[in-house]
């Protein structure tokens, strides 16, 4: 794809506006519905207009349903590919897009940090959400000069010649590049921690030191917080002999000893209980929702819930190679 010296620098433009072709909003809702996580990528300009995303396409990652993890490697690849292809980085870059599970297009503090850190060397970005109801939040940043943001309007512009839906490659591409992050099985002692996460290193110039640092600092906090959930749960009375484990479902169970069963959907963060008959050991499948158990173990719980469900899923990681 050759493209002109004009196209390398982006029209000059004071919209207000972010416009999608119907190609890209399309494959955007559809990789939103896809699982029940969110998903991340990228905005692709194809055109010299900065403000008409014409595709979007996803960068390796893992996910749950609050948050995304974009594969270090991949990104560069994904740079990479771009920069072959003939458009500038700008058109490729600029723009982080992802979905929201929830109703709500609201940016959290993890979207703004991701924001903040990853773009702060562009001289523009471009933050959009979508939730599932549809509705959206979009946000420019100016980073040259004083700087300023800016909230954009979402629209699809109907007056771009579109092609029709691709829906066998997209499959092809989510289920290459999504990751939704499990809820791994373990046993009632738990795993050994290798108590450090598989954040990547690497020395690209396509990503910047500042970010290289945050990983390794992320690193030793999560070591730090598994450290001290230990302890806690050490000093907690009467946690050291509930029955907890996880089941197939990804469910983190905890019998009380007192017939009681509580199941915990990490994911959801929701409780469950269900029909459980101690004598004759039968489980009956239908579970109902529950408040947050009255018990003093309960923080403990969730907290063991996570912790050993990371542990569980790094410790496969790493054994995988």
């Amino acid at each position: 794809m050759e493209k002109t010296d004009e196209f390398m620098k982006p029209k000059m433009t004071y919209g207000d506006t972010l416009r999608f072709t119907t190609f890209a909003w399309a494959k955007l809702l559809w990789m939103r519905d896809r699982g029940d996580t969110e998903v991340a990528g990228y905005g692709i300009t194809g055109t010299k207009d900065p403000l008409l995303v014409t595709d979007f396409v996803l960068v390796k990652q893992e996910c749950t349903g609050a948050s995304f993890d974009f594969d270090a490697d991949d990104g560069v690849d994904y740079m990479n590919r771009m920069f072959d292809t003939g458009l500038p980085p700008w058109a490729f870059s600029n723009l982080l897009l992802h979905t929201h599970p929830g109703n709500s297009p609201q940016p959290s503090s993890a979207d703004e940090k991701n924001f903040e850190k990853a773009f702060s060397h562009p001289n523009w970005a471009i933050m959009f959400i979508i939730a599932q109801n549809g509705t959206t939040y979009c946000r420019l940043k100016i980073n040259v000069g004083p700087g300023v943001t800016k909230e954009l309007k979402v629209v699809v512009d109907w007056s771009v010649q579109f092609t029709g839906s691709d829906t066998i490659s997209w499959e092809k591409e989510y289920k290459e590049k999504v990751n939704e992050k499990k809820f791994r099985k373990t046993n009632k002692k738990g795993v050994t921690s290798e108590k450090e996460m598989a954040f990547p290193d690497h020395n690209d110039p396509l990503w910047h030191d500042a970010e290289h640092d945050d990983w390794v600092k992320r690193k030793m906090e999560f070591s730090n917080t598994l450290d001290a959930i230990e302890k806690e749960m050490e000093e907690l009375d009467g946690f050291d002999e509930l029955d907890y484990f996880c089941d197939h479902d990804g469910y983190a169970i905890f019998d009380d000893g007192y017939n009681e069963r509580y199941l915990y959907d990490p994911v959801k963060g929701q409780w469950y209980q269900e029909n459980y008959d101690r004598e004759e050991e039968e489980e009956k499948e239908e579970l109902y929702e529950i408040a947050t158990p009255d018990v003093p173990w309960v923080t403990k719980a969730v907290a063991w819930a996570e912790k050993h469900a990371d542990e569980r899923e790094h410790k496969m990681a790493q054994e995988s190679f």
